[in-house]
């Protein structure tokens, strides 16, 4: 109900960010009256750097399909794999700011844009694998509680674009990484021995990098301000996390995949104030 709640409002804020916009921003794309109507309608130039914000959803997914915990020392370690391909699913709103540049050729728009934010929300799940001894008896018992609350994310990417009128539909792609705020605790219970070992995570805070592409559709409302809808999927591959435990080199290390998709509203303000007719 809150992430439904702040999708409205964000949609209410900048559907009031539009209807504030310039109310002459008809008139660029029609003529002022038939006497004085132009052979070709005015198009709008997208060329050159803007800034701007965007408000919307992310749905993040930590699976363990490629899971490893490794729990021992560098001479004979315990292997972990069998965690069943769960996965922690987190659903949170998100912000930032943006910033690019636009080249235009005819109706094909390119150029760079860079994203800065960070997004909200908390949710946990606890991971459990097994190692066996060599008769079949279950040797190790590991569980794994991993809690995700928010981070702080970024982009670069280039953008290709086809635009028509005051639209323009575009893919994107690029570089991204993320700084997600985890905090991984858990317990090894060794059956044999009759121990149980606790851990936690020692750089929670460690960064990600990867991938990211997309694509959305942008309106340009007047020759400087443009309103768009994006959708950006991000994979951040594999990451371990590394556990020192005590004085005698034990260590324990937690494999995670984290992956995103996101759906945006944004604006930007174009650094610029010339149209001219499109052919």
């Amino acid at each position: 109900m809150a992430l439904r709640k702040f999708i409205g409002m964000a949609t209410a804020a900048i559907g009031a960010f539009v209807l504030s916009a310039d109310a002459r921003a008809a008139d660029i794309y029609a003529p002022g009256s038939y006497k004085d109507a132009p052979i070709l309608v005015p198009g709008p130039i997208w060329t050159g750097f803007y800034i701007g914000g965007h408000l919307g959803a992310a749905w993040t997914t930590i699976g363990t399909n490629s899971s490893t915990f490794w729990d021992g020392t560098s001479a004979n370690p315990w292997h972990f794999t069998d965690f069943g391909g769960e996965k922690l699913h987190t659903a949170s709103p998100f912000g930032g700011a943006q910033l690019g540049y636009n080249f235009q050729s005819s109706r094909f728009v390119y150029g760079v844009e860079i994203d800065l934010g960070g997004f909200a929300g908390e949710n946990e799940r606890t991971f459990t694998a097994t190692t066996l001894h060599f008769l079949g008896d279950v040797d190790k018992v590991a569980a794994i509680r991993v809690k995700e609350e928010g981070g702080f994310y970024g982009d670069v990417t280039g953008r290709l674009g086809y635009a028509w009128g005051n639209m323009m539909l575009y893919a994107k792609g690029g570089f991204a990484w993320l700084e997600p705020n985890f905090k991984v605790s858990g317990t090894v219970t060794d059956h044999r021995a009759g121990t149980v070992t606790p851990f936690s995570n020692s750089d929670e805070n460690k960064a990600l990098t990867g991938w990211t592409v997309g694509g959305g559709i942008e309106f340009m409302l007047n020759p400087n301000w443009t309103l768009k809808i994006e959708y950006l999927h991000f994979d951040f591959g594999s990451e371990d996390r590394i556990f020192a435990i005590d004085a005698n080199n034990s260590w324990k290390t937690f494999r995670n995949d984290l992956t995103a998709d996101s759906v945006k509203l944004g604006f930007n303000y174009l650094l610029h104030d010339t149209y001219a007719p499109l052919k």
